[in-house]
């Protein structure tokens, strides 16, 4: 090394301050005499939101009304490209064990995977729209939790389940009437 980059060298150095660690500072709930209370740790101003904590929403974020029971209603209006936006979503992630129809045969249970139980089985038939986002974000039995899958893409997967289980038990009542004409000659 040359003397000139010695020098150099030795000016930059000594440019170099740690002036944010040298810098006097409080210790978290470190007594404060700054502030009327004496407290370091402050409370948020009214109307602030932490940042990462504004899951405030129970119905969105849980499936759960206030009182904490699952909801039987959808936290936003669904439209078509919601449901398809499901479709495509549950193609990704749930087809793999449930299946393109739901019946709980997808490849991986095909390759010795536990089978989950069949969308059109009367106790998830019956199961509200919180119960299923329920099981979704934190998984059940052998399903993992799919919670890192944006919110309101699992309550969309939500809906697409729901379409499964209604376009293979839609009750009669909900049929038009050419519906159930073409469903009586179509049995004889």
């Amino acid at each position: 090394m040359s003397r000139v980059d010695a020098i150099v060298l030795v000016l930059v150095a000594a440019a170099c301050e740690q002036k944010m660690r040298d810098q006097p500072r409080l210790d978290p709930l470190e007594q404060a005499p700054f502030f009327a209370d004496d407290m370091e740790a402050r409370r948020l101003a009214p109307g602030v939101v932490p940042r990462g904590q504004a899951r405030l929403d129970r119905h969105l974020w849980e499936g759960r009304a206030a009182d904490g029971t699952l909801v039987t209603t959808y936290p936003f209006i669904l439209d078509r490209a919601d449901l398809t936006r499901g479709q495509q979503r549950y193609g990704i992630h749930c087809t793999p064990c449930h299946g393109r129809l739901g019946a709980g045969d997808g490849i991986a249970v095909r390759r010795g995977y536990p089978a989950p139980p069949a969308f059109t089985a009367a106790r998830v038939r019956d199961a509200s729209p919180g119960h299923i986002f329920d099981v979704v974000s934190r998984g059940r039995a052998t399903m993992p939790d799919y919670n890192h899958i944006d919110v309101y893409d699992r309550w969309r997967i939500v809906a697409w389940v729901q379409v499964l289980q209604l376009s293979q038990h839609a009750p009669a009542a909900v049929l038009t009437a050419d519906d159930r004409m073409h469903l009586v000659e179509v049995m004889r």
